[in-house]
């Protein structure tokens, strides 16, 4: 999450078919996304429900990078390796975080798959876990992590995952 000396969060919103996607950024680099299916959502107070005492404030410029890197994510495109990030998490969650980001589009991998590759043979739980505090699903994309049984969770909601994958099903890349 942003570093405790942010003391604005820039927001905006995209529309891309049936995803309604919020995003936030610092001056640093991108923060957080919300991904919604066909409803809409305050986002100056959803972003102040997260970040308490920091003012929001909507600034599209702010969040140009983050902007281009969702589109590209959404049509199959590598995100920018030097998308600026300003995000917090263990070293655990940011190695699980930079895995599931080379999963190819239109692909998955199960949680024990990832953790093996993480060096981890017995630790799909634990990137389960990582994945649910993923602050920048679609960036990092945890929906392509899967249960070795069926689908698994998603932060933002089994529906939306299940969307996301059909939807890369059907977009060709080249």
């Amino acid at each position: 999450m942003a570093g405790t000396k942010t003391q604005t969060i820039y927001c905006w919103e995209i529309k891309s078919d049936r995803l309604n996607i919020y995003m936030a950024s610092s001056k640093k680099g991108a923060v957080r996304i919300k991904i919604n299916l066909e409803s809409s959502t305050n986002i100056i107070k959803y972003f102040q429900d997260i970040f308490s005492g920091i003012r929001i404030k909507k600034d599209r410029i702010a969040n140009l990078p983050l902007i281009n890197a969702l589109k590209a994510s959404l049509t199959g495109e590598r995100v920018p390796d030097d998308l600026p990030l300003d995000i917090k998490g263990t070293p655990f969650q940011m190695s699980a975080w930079n895995m599931i980001s080379r999963i190819p589009f239109g692909q998955t991998m199960t949680y024990g798959e990832i953790a093996k590759t993480a060096g981890q043979p017995k630790g799909a739980r634990a990137i389960g876990m990582a994945m649910s505090r993923n602050p920048l699903p679609l960036i990092f994309p945890c929906h392509r992590v899967v249960a070795a049984n069926g689908l698994g969770g998603f932060r933002e909601g089994v529906e939306i995952k299940k969307y996301l994958l059909n939807r890369e099903s059907t977009i060709k890349t080249t």
